[in-house]
């Protein structure tokens, strides 16, 4: 061990210059062989000492660090068993199935399957357990010098599914001894409902503070509180605690109080790594974030880019979110086969997928140009899009990404400034090509499964 450190701690001084790419997610297997040589080093700790050597508040965090147990261990395998044959060829199909090239033989598959609770509860569990090493994978594909920071903050529990017997007796709640209820009154719970939303961004300003500490690049987040999202959660705990359903202009009130909180505190939590530049996951409920916010996509910062996903470069993915104002890229996000544990790879969809693929041009825009500042990356990346009249409307640069023309620009701004870099790269480096097939999407399959980014609306 004494021999091991200072060999580990050359590998990061040799590669000082490398794109530092910051995951958090659920958790990144770093011992799959292609993100294993792209795993952070922290030379300023050792493994397993008890004692924080670089005052980050996380001792021996020499890869990252589990938040959601307090572990340098960023990648938690007990959960590996559950990626069997059966889930793998669902994800396959379902992918040729959302690029809309399934075969017949396929379609029989999956409409066959998708009736399999037990499978379509694993498939939805390990959707989110390999969210975070397919992500990574997305995140530093063909690019040698990156190195990746793993910061787990999603839960990964998997519960079996309990299949209820209908001839079983039913059982009544038992109610309190002297048969009364405890209920909060409405301005109580929508005080407990602010206090939850400031909590959301205090955890965060903490994380990002740790990122800053390390001088993190480009931060993946591929997750997010959608509007239906926080409904869900609001509605439920109104009902447990105030014990009736609210109405309306009760919801309207509590969603308003709630985001209204994360908008006013969000920046903060920006504002702590004011060197990082963190690309956002637009969102997978085909909802527009001008109207319907979203956290942390809506929060206001420049240090953010926020991204839409589209089947390829010809159309907005069906799951999408969008916004003319508050989504600002649209990037390739539907069957993208990426890493996964067990040293496989699996296909999955979103703007989860979407996010890392803006994550991964970033980080070779610091490799090609390292000088380069969190705003002269956001306004290349933006800079240097595809128009296209189909995102016109949709996202707030009308455009998708485009990796060689960003890269070109990065390179030029070396000698010029960024704003005349972007305009000659637009220029020299073309449009990408559009495959120009025809595929079809089978209607009325109905699948108990959708693209997946994980909410940080978990009860405790």
């Amino acid at each position: 061990m004494k021999i091991l450190i200072p060999l580990l701690a050359l590998v990061q001084f040799s590669s000082a210059n490398a794109s530092l790419i910051g995951v958090m997610d659920s958790g990144t297997d770093i011992s799959h062989k292609d993100l294993a040589p792209k795993a952070w080093i922290n030379r300023f700790e050792q493994i397993g000492s008890t004692v924080d050597l670089d005052n980050d508040g996380l001792p021996g965090d020499i890869n990252g660090w589990d938040f959601t147990e307090n572990s340098p261990k960023v990648f938690n395998d007990k959960y590996n068993y559950l990626i069997t044959d059966d889930v793998k060829t669902f994800f396959s199909y379902y992918s040729h199935y959302e690029m809309g090239k399934s075969t017949s033989a396929e379609l029989v598959w999956l409409k066959s399957h998708n009736q399999d609770q037990d499978l379509m509860n694993k498939v939805n569990f390990i959707g989110g357990y390999i969210h975070g090493t397919h992500v990574a994978g997305i995140s530093a594909l063909n690019n040698s010098q990156a190195k990746i920071l793993a910061m787990k903050i999603i839960p990964t529990v998997y519960t079996e599914l309990v299949k209820v017997d209908p001839n079983a007796p039913k059982v009544a709640p038992n109610p309190n001894k002297d048969n009364t209820e405890v209920t909060k009154t409405f301005d109580e719970y929508k005080a407990e409902v602010v206090d939850s939303a400031a909590q959301q961004i205090t955890e965060m300003i903490g994380l990002h503070t740790i990122i800053n500490q390390h001088k993190v690049d480009v931060v993946n987040q591929s997750f997010g509180i959608g509007y239906g999202d926080a409904t869900n959660f609001i509605q439920s705990g109104f009902i447990a605690e105030i014990k009736r359903v609210p109405t309306k202009e009760e919801m309207d009130t509590l969603l308003k109080a709630y985001f209204g909180q994360i908008m006013l505190d969000g920046p903060k939590m920006f504002a702590a790594a004011p060197n990082t530049i963190f690309t956002i996951a637009a969102g997978n409920d085909s909802s527009n974030n001008d109207l319907f916010p979203d956290y942390p996509a809506d929060i206001p910062a420049d240090n953010k880019i926020v991204v839409a996903a589209t089947l390829g470069y010809k159309s907005l993915a069906d799951f999408s979110n969008f916004g003319a104002t508050k989504v600002d890229v649209a990037a390739p996000g539907v069957a993208i086969i990426s890493t996964a544990p067990t040293n496989t790879y699996i296909p999955l969809s979103g703007t989860s997928q979407a996010t890392p693929y803006v994550t991964n041009i970033i980080a070779a825009m610091k490799d090609v140009n390292p000088a380069l500042s969190a705003r002269d990356l956001k306004a290349i990346l933006v800079g240097t899009v595809d128009v296209k009249s189909w995102l016109k409307g949709k996202v707030k640069s009308s455009g998708i990404v485009n990796k060689p023309r960003a890269l070109k620009a990065a390179q030029l701004a070396k000698t010029t400034t960024v704003d005349l870099a972007i305009s000659n790269a637009r220029v020299i480096i073309i449009d990408v090509p559009v495959e120009k097939s025809l595929s079809i999407k089978p209607a009325g399959l109905g699948f108990a499964f959708k693209p997946i980014r994980p909410s940080l609306l978990i009860k405790k």
